[in-house]
């Protein structure tokens, strides 16, 4: 993964071009979705020759930061005692401090999560109140959540057949079987 330039504009330019974004894959299928859906994943990602376990991490990940990790930094975000430096702090840390997920949601075929990830992490050192941040975070997390919910849409929910529960009785049937055999 190539670096990403450092963001050198303001948290309400990243907003307006997070927001820009959003608009963008509102309402129609973006392309990188399209792509994902059918396979063609330029970052080589998946296993085996197919795609399946792009899809599983992209749903677990952009699950995961989006509707739980960004939702609990806007709540801790109205914490009084939550001062803006600790805010910033602890979102680079967990979005890309140790572990970038922007960069890696690019690499699984969302081509532009790491360069919108890495503008909203930079815009950070821009915001000079916690409203501000409730600002931009709101948006990011929106970014993150309808993407969400391309990948949810397209998901290949029907293979969940193959994989059904079983009932302790019938798990015991099968063990005599095997027991016998």
């Amino acid at each position: 993964m190539s670096a990403i330039a450092k963001f050198e504009g303001d948290w309400r330019e990243a907003k307006a071009l997070i927001e820009k974004e959003i608009d963008r894959i509102w309402l129609n299928e973006p392309e990188e979705i399209q792509k994902i859906r059918w396979g063609v994943i330029d970052s080589g990602a998946g296993s085996g020759e197919q795609s399946f376990s792009v899809l599983v991490h992209l749903e677990a990940y952009l699950m995961l930061v989006g509707a739980d990790v960004m939702y609990r930094f806007l709540k801790i975000s109205q914490y009084e005692d939550m001062e803006l430096s600790t805010l910033n702090r602890i979102s680079r840390e967990f979005l890309t401090g140790t572990f970038n997920v922007f960069e890696f949601m690019t690499d699984l075929g969302i081509t532009n999560m790491h360069e919108v990830g890495q503008m909203y992490s930079d815009a950070l050192d821009t915001l000079s109140t916690k409203e501000e941040y409730v600002q931009l975070t709101g948006a990011m997390m929106t970014y993150v959540i309808r993407m969400h919910r391309w990948i949810h849409y397209i998901f290949p929910w029907n293979l969940g057949v193959a994989f059904p529960h079983r009932k302790k009785a019938e798990v015991l049937s099968f063990a005599r079987v095997a027991a016998n055999a």
